[in-house]
């Protein structure tokens, strides 16, 4: 999969410095009309009214990025929720390497990859396929599949630990102390201080 023309998401200096802003992009109660591209279609499409803004994997896991950032936790989860179950097909392996330049926000992408197999294998060795329809009416069927596990992205192992230590305070602003008992081992390992999110959901 090659990288879209999916413009990138503020930095994690931005996000912090203007947290309305993300508000605004997402409003928490109406995701049906943000879950699309950020790209616009062509001009003469969107003239003539036939122009259709549809999603793809990098936009939702930008959405991903800026929810993890602002501990917006319920809207971080349901993205990742909308991610593993309403596109299957969005392998998190095949994500396109976003070539960041911001060596912050292109770290913490590819921590969010780990984090977020880490969340949808959970609910596979359950027994919870990405593709499990909403009501289950034959688990046991469900468990007779084969097991599809997910595996970050290649480029992933590309990306080094920040030189420097950044820290990311947590939802009261408050900054952690890098010893602190919730602070993300995954992130610490990249040079980078934040709250370990909650990742799982059934």
């Amino acid at each position: 999969m090659t990288a879209p023309d999916e413009p990138f998401p503020p930095t994690v200096s931005e996000l912090l410095a203007n947290p309305s802003s993300s508000r605004i992009r997402y409003p928490t109660n109406t995701p049906r009309q943000w879950r699309h591209s950020r790209v616009q279609p062509p001009l003469l499409s969107r003239l003539i009214g036939t122009s259709t803004y549809l999603d793809n994997p990098i936009a939702s896991f930008y959405r991903i990025y800026e929810f993890f950032v602002l501990h917006r936790n319920i809207d971080f989860r349901n993205e990742l929720e909308y991610f593993c179950t309403s596109h299957p097909d969005w392998s998190i392996s095949s994500l396109p390497d976003p070539a960041d330049p911001d060596p912050v926000r292109y770290a913490i992408l590819a921590v969010l990859t780990r984090l977020m197999c880490d969340s949808f294998n959970r609910r596979v060795e359950m027994g919870l396929p990405r593709d499990a329809p909403a009501i289950i009416e034959d688990f046991e069927e469900l468990q007779a599949r084969p097991k599809v596990y997910e595996e970050p992205p290649e480029w992933t192992r590309r990306v080094k630990p920040l030189s420097e230590r950044f820290f990311i305070p947590d939802a009261e602003g408050n900054r952690l102390d890098e010893d602190d008992r919730d602070v993300s081992e995954e992130f610490k390992a990249m040079n980078i201080i934040v709250q370990m999110p909650h990742i799982h959901f059934v």
